[in-house]
């Protein structure tokens, strides 16, 4: 949600539903084994950082929507509480009921989005849910990474973010060889969150100018290159110890974040995307569920058609029905109960908290 004065970026909305359905199509193979199309075999292979995408998305997104989160966060703080708190709550709330008491620590950190520094249980309790454990403490950095005002100085800071997680990554691996927690940690995504914080700090400077046309230009071919040679077999070099390939791709989503949020393209800001960049949230938390709810329909279906890139795509639109309706209840009787209840607690707080020129609006 967009502050008072800010406008959407129908740009970043439409990415928010590629993301989503990177993951759902990604999920589709890993989940339901169902073989991917012969014409997109990086669905196996890279949609599952669909989830690196979100990371980026959420760091140029919030930036953009909270221009005093530096100065005064408490406002921020406290929406983003309300706005992804309570889905993940009661979905942790349903698996519980199903599963049993986890003990008082464990349900701790999950109440807290504190699992991720939690080797073993950084995966969270809700299915996918590992993300939420990186992105909520990143938000409590993101006020004072906003005190970093030019480009120059978060262009240093990227560059030490990527050192920093690339070293963590490798670190991670050797310590904890048998584990996924190399690539789940803050510590070894941070970087793609600062890339995505830098690409704004350009987006600030140039989307009022003459620039932002050749910005937005060079931006897209950044992007557009970097992921096809990425998704390209010159890329398979990289993908050793640390992960370079992976370190890049958050290099292309920053710019695909500047690129749409500068000229977004009428496909990502169409009504449909949208509504599914809208709900977004509620896909991304339910998709998993939903895919291991269906998987006797797919057998059926692998049963009827065989397997492959037909089989493939009949399994996602039968996943994308029940799926949206899910996401729909989600965020009309969930995600935006939640928001409203935050601008409440902002609201109640308002006339005891300064503000650093004039009253912020708590959309």
């Amino acid at each position: 949600m967009a502050e008072q004065g800010r406008g959407l970026l129908p740009g970043l909305h439409g990415l928010r539903a590629t993301a989503a359905l990177m993951v759902v199509l990604f999920h589709l193979h890993a989940i339901a084994n169902l073989a991917v199309p012969a014409f997109a075999p990086w669905i196996a292979t890279h949609f599952g950082l669909g989830v690196h995408l979100f990371f980026a998305l959420s760091a140029f997104a919030l930036a953009w929507a909270n221009p005093h989160a530096a100065e005064r966060p408490l406002p921020y703080l406290i929406k983003r509480v309300f706005r992804i708190g309570p889905l993940y709550w009661l979905l942790l709330a349903a698996i519980l009921f199903r599963s049993g008491w986890p003990g008082l620590r464990r349900l701790g950190t999950e109440v807290t989005f504190a699992f991720n520094f939690v080797p073993g249980w950084h995966g969270g309790l809700v299915p996918a849910g590992w993300t939420l454990g990186v992105e909520m403490p990143f938000y409590l950095l993101l006020p004072l990474l906003l005190r970093i005002r030019s480009i120059h100085g978060m262009a240093l800071a990227a560059i030490l973010a990527t050192g920093f997680s690339y070293g963590a990554r490798r670190l991670l691996e050797a310590r904890l060889p048998d584990s996924d927690y190399a690539a789940c940690s803050l510590a070894s995504n941070l970087w793609v969150f600062v890339l995505a914080l830098l690409a704004f700090r350009v987006f600030e400077r140039v989307r009022d100018t003459s620039r932002a046309g050749p910005a937005a230009g060079l931006a897209a071919a950044l992007a557009v290159g970097l992921l096809a040679f990425l998704l390209s077999p010159l890329a398979a070099p990289l993908a050793g110890p640390g992960n370079l390939d992976i370190l890049l791709f958050g290099l292309g989503f920053a710019g695909l974040c500047l690129w749409q949020a500068l000229r977004p393209s009428r496909l990502l800001a169409s009504r449909a995307a949208l509504w599914l960049g809208e709900r977004s949230y509620s896909i991304y938390l339910f998709h998993f569920l939903v895919t291991l709810a269906l998987r006797p329909v797919y057998a059926r279906v692998v049963e009827a058609l065989g397997q492959g890139g037909l089989t493939f795509l009949a399994c996602f639109a039968i996943t994308m029905l029940p799926l949206c309706l899910a996401a729909a209840i989600g965020y009309r009787f969930v995600e935006q109960p939640g928001i409203a209840l935050g601008r409440w607690v902002i609201g109640r707080l308002g006339a005891r908290l300064p503000t650093p020129a004039g009253r912020l609006a708590t959309r």
